[in-house]
């Protein structure tokens, strides 16, 4: 019995760059420093919404079941942000789950580490949509900020320059607290997405857009 790897990026660019892949391996390579090799590796591209809608992880997930092999992940939220998918992996494997940025992992410890994710992401959540329903009475519309509604565009094209001008402030401001509270990269951009949020060019949100940004404003490591 060995283990079984999970990899997972959000994007199509980043599975096929290798941006987030190569750190996942990475980490899980340095974590099992004794040379051991996987069983198997399983990389998926895709969100990080319902577990369910993921054949990759299903697949290691069975593959673990039925050889009595323990899968690993390099951060938990690559495996689920949801604490009760987390869990209901957990019970599936019989414990054998390891996430290498949770040391010494057991059933107690997952819990009170998703709980607290959790909620640090539901009190982000709440400053930052007081912020854009305040831009909303603006008229700035979400989501791609060209796009606004028909009031901002009545007004001129100065009016919608400043309408987009507000809710790229508040994303950016929503990106740098997000990263202050700790979060990766990959995990900002999966709010963003998942939040419905596009960039300036209405496109889903990337890892390396994120850290421009946040490089940008004088951050970044």
């Amino acid at each position: 019995m060995g283990y079984v790897a999970y990899y997972r990026v959000s994007t199509k660019r980043q599975g096929k760059s290798g941006l987030g892949l190569e750190s996942q391996r990475a980490i899980v390579a340095h974590y099992y420093h004794n040379g051991e090799t996987p069983t198997a590796e399983f990389t998926e591209v895709e969100s990080a919404k319902g577990i369910d809608n993921r054949p990759e992880l299903q697949a290691a997930i069975r593959l673990c079941v039925d050889g009595g092999h323990t899968l690993v992940v390099a951060k938990v939220d690559r495996l689920s942000r949801k604490t009760e998918d987390a869990l209901a992996i957990y019970s599936q494997l019989n414990g054998r789950l390891v996430a290498c940025d949770i040391p010494n992992l057991d059933k107690f410890t997952l819990t009170i580490f998703m709980a607290i994710a959790d909620r640090e992401r539901e009190l982000v959540s709440i400053r930052t949509k007081a912020a854009l329903k305040e831009a909303k009475k603006r008229g700035v519309k979400l989501g791609n900020p060209t796009h606004l509604t028909a009031k901002a565009r009545a007004k001129g094209p100065i009016a919608k320059r400043q309408s987009a001008i507000d809710e790229y402030r508040i994303v950016n401001n929503y990106i740098l607290t997000l990263r202050a509270d700790g979060l990766s990269y990959d995990h900002i951009a999966d709010q963003l997405n998942d939040d419905g949020h596009k960039t300036r060019q209405g496109k889903p949100f990337q890892a390396m857009t994120v850290y421009r940004i946040v490089k940008r404003n004088g951050g970044g490591d």
